[in-house]
């Protein structure tokens, strides 16, 4: 709730350790129940206490949604893309075109809307890592098709308008977003936001000195301070930053049903969703799903830094992870009704 971008970066920081927190604090909780009651309790009025992002982290939604008879639905898929090469080999490599992997699950499980982050090869030209089979069968699959200059793409299947905005290096410095209009074939309108914020910019170094950490090889705690806090706190100001600008952009164009959408680089509960919140926007996850989500699965960083919010006549009914390890970032599905007529 504070901002990194008034307060320092550190603020940041915090909340990716809330689930490790979590975890400590219901250890010891369970440990007291047969060693110190009293100690038990505290704990658990504690947990009562932070049920709200207890809830955000880790929802209990056992009762699945459903859609009232009659309404419109529709399917809306957020997947970081990698590029379309598999995690671990250079992004500079070629490869065989043929059957690529991220681009067959897209096909395959056909979402209405599509919305993509890290989709270099869709903007430029490449026989790299795509084969002109599957360019053919996505432009037969989504009629409606808009790429932005830099690493954005939305495939739709309903008429879709792009809304130019001035996002740029210098007001949207690390990241990038794009905004469009979307019409159901209701003909209502929705505002989609693609957004890709601020990575934390850890380079194969600060993965390694991580990695030594969780193994408990005894790196310097000072190389972790220098090389990684450091960039996590910049990277933490980074989206404060983005996020004001993606008010501004909310503001003038979002409408009354929007969805933002997209790779955050942050967690449940941080203060870009927080902010986006305060300006009537629900996260998905925490109002349909069950228990913790994890859609990073790459250098042992396990976060959920995929996110899709709504405001809106919109209501979801569930999201979906996909279990394909072909990129780096895991894609989320969601079923959304739209409520009344």
């Amino acid at each position: 709730m504070v901002s990194p971008l008034k307060h320092g970066g550190i603020w940041g920081v915090f909340p990716l350790a809330f689930p490790v927190c979590l975890l400590a604090v219901t250890l010891m909780a369970v440990a007291q129940l047969f060693w110190h009651r009293r100690g038990a309790v505290i704990c658990f009025l504690g947990m009562l206490l932070c049920a709200g992002p207890i809830l955000t982290y880790c929802p209990l939604n056992f009762v699945k949604h459903k859609v009232p008879e009659g309404a419109e639905t529709f399917t809306f898929m957020t997947y970081n893309a990698h590029n379309f090469v598999p995690p671990g080999v250079a992004a500079t490599a070629t490869l065989p075109p043929g059957d690529n992997p991220q681009l067959d699950y897209i096909l395959n499980l056909d979402a209405d809307i599509v919305c993509l982050q890290e989709a270099l090869p869709l903007v430029v030209k490449s026989g790299k890592v795509l084969s002109l089979q599957q360019i053919e069968s996505l432009h037969k699959k989504y009629p409606y098709i808009c790429v932005s200059t830099q690493d954005l793409a939305v495939l739709s299947k309903f008429p879709i308008e792009p809304i130019h905005l001035d996002a740029n290096r210098k007001n949207f410095p690390g990241g990038q977003v794009r905004c469009y209009r979307v019409s159901l074939p209701s003909g209502r309108l929705v505002t989609l936001f693609d957004v890709h914020l601020h990575s934390m910019q850890l380079k194969d170094n600060d993965l390694q000195t991580y990695k030594n950490l969780t193994e408990l090889k005894g790196e310097d705690i000072g190389s972790l301070k220098s090389h990684i806090l450091s960039k996590i706190s910049a990277a933490a100001v980074g989206r404060a930053r983005q996020v004001q600008q993606l008010l501004r952009y909310i503001r003038l164009y979002g409408g009354p049903d929007a969805i933002i959408s997209g790779d955050f680089n942050d967690v449940p509960g941080c203060y870009a969703i927080r902010t986006l919140e305060d300006v009537g926007f629900r996260s998905v996850y925490p109002d349909c799903g069950l228990g913790p989500m994890i859609t990073f699965n790459n250098d042992r960083l396990y976060f959920c830094i995929d996110h899709t919010l709504y405001r809106g006549a919109l209501r979801p009914v569930s999201m979906k992870k996909g279990h394909t390890k072909a990129s780096d970032h895991y894609p989320l599905t969601t079923t959304f009704y739209i409520e009344g007529k």
